[in-house]
């Protein structure tokens, strides 16, 4: 029965929104365009051109990209932190959820932090 993932996609974002809004800092908190119940970390800003998203039988794939100053530890705990709380589990490489991966690169250039986000259906055979 496939009701209870879609209930689950429908659901998070609700939760999620709840469990920030309970902190201050929460009230300026942003998500990624194509990714609902991904947050951006704070300091960080999505290039909303720079993503794509692709719904197709197998499985979504998404890409984001965001950028901002401030100190790369900072951006990975802020990570490592609020994706379990969102249902994603620490797996070789990044996240899992719901039978997706999430994939998130950092890039330091100077001053300046890129995150890249990639989200696509979780196993070898797909999202290549």
């Amino acid at each position: 029965m496939t009701v209870l993932p879609e209930l689950l996609r429908w659901v998070r974002p609700v939760a999620v929104a709840a469990i920030l809004l309970s902190s201050p800092a929460a009230l300026s908190q942003t998500f990624f365009k194509d990714i609902e119940d991904l947050p951006i970390a704070p300091g960080l800003k999505e290039d909303a051109d720079s993503g794509m998203r692709f719904d197709s039988p197998g499985g979504r794939i998404v890409t984001a990209v965001a950028a901002g100053g401030g100190s790369l530890d900072a951006y990975r705990r802020f990570y490592e932190k609020a994706l379990p709380a969102l249902g994603w589990k620490a797996a070789a490489g990044g996240y899992q959820r719901d039978g997706e991966a999430l994939l998130l690169e950092f890039v330091q250039r100077g001053g300046r932090i890129e995150l890249r986000v990639r989200i696509v259906p979780q196993g070898p055979e797909k999202g290549r």
